[in-house]
């Protein structure tokens, strides 16, 4: 079944475990030094950028208005429209085309097809940033007009307001540790950040890294053999960035993770999938409380948030122990499984006379058809309790099942009431101790 954790993550930030937060979290601690972000001013934030259908314009046309920080009109300032067609009878196809504002700070495209196989975005550069509008579909009946603010930008995020909370999730499959990390920016300033080197170390043997799916700019990419790095726009406001990566899991009943934070993390949040004997401990951390998820499912919630006049965490290492792991038993099992679904008649014949290879038959495929049916109950009952992961129960079951098979068919009165040894072909008994 197909996870959508990062929903998941989402409602865990509505709706915090019990116990580690009853009231709405703190915002962001911003560093020392940042000049004061209160009053009602700063508590609106700057004017946000829009996207409005507006009948004063032609339709078929989209009309750009860009404005500075304070709000006054840019002219001169080349404006780039993407165009995405998309149909399922005709595929994707990209196009562009380009403007550039008047004295009022105004641009246009005309011409325009309306309806929802075109979207379009509206986007203008200042240095290394970008600010674009949100995905845009005209109606038949009116054009847009959309607003985007183009700030000063920075490279230093000590000259920005800029703080963040991050969210680490990790499921316990059957060969793998899954991940799903997001970050949520808040730029309370009216400076654009475009980080150049904020980083963010994974556990070493990190792999299958995919970064989310981003509306906007900023994004996460990855940084080989290191982790992953920050790059794109933060402007003003908020900004979601989101990936996932997985680490290979080994048959042992503890794991340990160690992560490094990027730049300015007011609060980090570490929740785990965990069966009733897993537990989670992170030093510096809350004192990790467990919670059910959306799909019903145990998790274990701890976090750490900046306290004002302390240094924000920089890294962190997280302690997964009860793991559970499947048992010694099960693999013999499945041994045991394959070996009697490679063993056929023929390699007996050739070691025992045909009288003793039939009775040493019987009696191994009676033992082991007992042995496999309650290895296979055993197996059962470890997937109910949560003990293995459904792959490892599939994978298990279908070789236990196909040596059960093999077992019967070429065992047909498997099962049945044996006839005592030393029975007479007519059913009579020999005396004891009479010679047969």
């Amino acid at each position: 079944m197909k996870r959508h954790t990062l929903w998941l993550i989402g409602a865990l930030l509505a709706t915090p475990a019990s116990g580690l937060a009853q009231a709405a979290p703190p915002a962001p601690a911003l560093p020392a030094g940042h000049p004061a972000t209160g009053g009602a001013e700063a508590a609106q934030g700057p004017e946000q950028d829009s996207v409005v259908s507006s009948a004063q314009i032609p339709a078929g046309t989209i009309q750009v208005k860009l404005v500075n920080e304070t709000g006054e009109p840019l002219s001169s300032s080349d404006v780039k429209l993407g165009v995405q067609f998309q149909k399922i009878s005709e595929g994707e196809q990209h196009s562009e085309k380009f403007s550039k504002t008047n004295a009022e700070g105004l641009a246009q495209f005309s011409g325009l097809t309306p309806g929802s196989d075109f979207s379009y975005r509206v986007s203008t550069k200042n240095g290394p940033a970008e600010y674009s509008s949100e995905p845009i579909m005209l109606k038949p009946e009116n054009g847009v007009l959309a607003l985007i603010h183009v700030y000063p930008v920075t490279r230093n995020v000590e000259e920005a307001s800029i703080g963040s909370r991050g969210f680490v999730y990790v499921e316990t499959r059957d060969d793998v540790f899954q991940f799903e990390v997001l970050f949520r920016y808040f730029n309370m300033g009216a400076v654009t950040w475009v980080p150049e080197d904020a980083r963010m170390r994974l556990p070493e043997g990190f792999k299958a890294f995919k970064a989310g799916d981003a509306t906007e700019d900023a994004r996460f990419e990855e940084d080989p053999g290191h982790g992953v790095k920050l790059a794109g726009t933060f402007g003003p406001g908020q900004h979601n960035v989101s990936f996932r990566f997985q680490l290979p899991r080994h048959e042992e009943s503890s794991a340990s993770f160690r992560f490094g934070l990027p730049p300015h993390t007011a609060e980090i949040r570490f929740i785990a999938e965990a069966a009733p004997s897993m537990q989670l401990d992170i030093e510096d951390f809350e004192k990790p409380q467990t919670d059910v998820n959306q799909n019903g499912q145990r998790v274990v919630v701890t976090r750490h948030v900046a306290k004002r006049g302390e240094p924000m965490l920089k890294s962190f290492t997280a302690q997964l122990s009860g793991i559970p792991t499947p048992g010694n038993g099960r693999w013999i099992a499945v041994l045991v499984a394959a070996f009697l679904a490679a063993l056929g008649a023929g390699v007996l014949r050739g070691v025992f006379g045909e009288a003793a290879q039939a009775d040493l038959q019987d009696r191994d495929a009676e033992r082991a058809h007992r042995v496999l049916l309650d290895e296979l109950v055993d197996l059962t009952r470890a997937r109910k309790n949560e003990l293995i992961g459904p792959s490892t129960y599939e994978s298990a079951r279908r070789v236990l099942v196909e040596a059960l098979s093999r077992i019967v068919s070429t065992n047909p009165g498997l099962g049945k009431k044996n006839k005592p040894r030393g029975a007479a072909k007519g059913g009579k008994k020999t005396p004891k101790g009479a010679v047969a």
